[in-house]
């Protein structure tokens, strides 16, 4: 039985400790999910100014690479992983690959708002997954919640969005799998090395396959306006601090709570859509997204009380 705290009891320290570290890592993941949801944005305006997406994903992928070396480096930590986690490491370095030029080419063809929707179909995915895998039991009240999230998505995404290219939508279900991926195989993967020094071999790789590619192509394609370069730089920094506030608030919170907050990313980046790119969602968008964010967040919860349980 717990122990019910009379009204206007007194916290003892350790307990105002874990209040703050709890609040700090909620601040942390909130911080993240708003980072992360301002790169598609960014990355539109940088294809406007004459970029392309092979681009963007090597350049924040390269800086990703060299803030996390640098950051692992001053803590006096070293970069060799183990040899039999270099494997684990390309194999998610695929994952991250497939989402990262998925979604960041997605905007290329389809507006950002129905990007990020459809890039949410990841949780729906996961979700279908994880009792084919053996990872979790699947519920009545999680298989209402996946129907509701679906119901959502198909909502928000009727009409309103503009014109619905298949390779934008193509693309973005792509990214969505990828993510699906490291939800569903990153977890125990990433505990074989310190994460840093993983993020760090595995943007490696994907620096390196993109920068193959763009060697093959022609060359990269860097952006003709100062807007576009600062967009570029935005690019970079959105997504180096979106993945290190995230780690940050892993640290500190229960990684059902980190979901629970990231899942506000699409909220995000419709309205950095809307303020930086102008775009019009319609009345029945905001109703679907609505939908699908709160049976995600029920599912979340359900999640952590049944963990919560002993």
């Amino acid at each position: 039985m717990p122990v019910l705290r009379p009204k206007g009891a007194i916290l003892s320290s350790s307990e105002r400790a874990e209040r703050r570290r709890r609040l700090l890592g909620l601040g942390a993941t909130l911080l993240a999910a708003l980072f992360v949801s301002l790169i598609t944005t960014f990355a539109r305006i940088t294809y406007d100014a004459g970029s392309n997406p092979a681009t963007q994903v090597f350049l924040r992928s390269l800086c990703m690479m060299l803030v996390l070396a640098a950051l692992q480096l001053a803590l006096g930590r070293h970069l060799i992983v183990p040899r039999r986690t270099v494997v684990t490491t390309i194999g998610l370095g695929t994952c991250i690959l497939v989402m990262s030029f998925g979604y960041l080419s997605s905007v290329f063809y389809i507006s950002v708002s129905l990007a990020v929707l459809v890039l949410y179909t990841y949780p729906l995915m996961v979700g279908i997954a994880s009792p084919i895998l053996g990872r979790e039991r699947m519920t009545r009240l999680k298989a209402l919640c996946l129907i509701g999230a679906f119901a959502g998505l198909l909502v928000a995404s009727s009409e309103g969005f503009g014109t619905l290219d298949w390779r934008g939508i193509g693309f973005a279900l792509a990214a969505a799998a990828g993510l699906a991926c490291i939800a569903l195989f990153g977890g125990r993967a990433m505990s074989k090395a310190h994460p840093f020094a993983m993020n760090a071999w595995m943007n490696l790789w994907v620096a390196l396959a993109v920068g193959l590619y763009l060697a093959a192509s022609g060359g990269p394609q860097f952006p003709q306006t100062a807007a576009g370069w600062l967009a570029t730089l935005a690019v970079c920094l959105c997504y180096t601090l979106g993945i290190l506030f995230m780690f940050l608030g892993l640290m500190l919170v229960s990684p059902a709570q980190s979901a629970l907050t990231m899942n506000l990313e699409p909220l995000f980046s419709t309205l950095a859509a809307i303020l930086l790119l102008h775009e019009a969602v319609a009345l029945r968008q905001w109703i679907g997204m609505a939908m699908l964010l709160v049976f995600l967040a029920i599912s979340t919860f359900t999640g952590m009380s049944r963990r919560g349980k002993p």
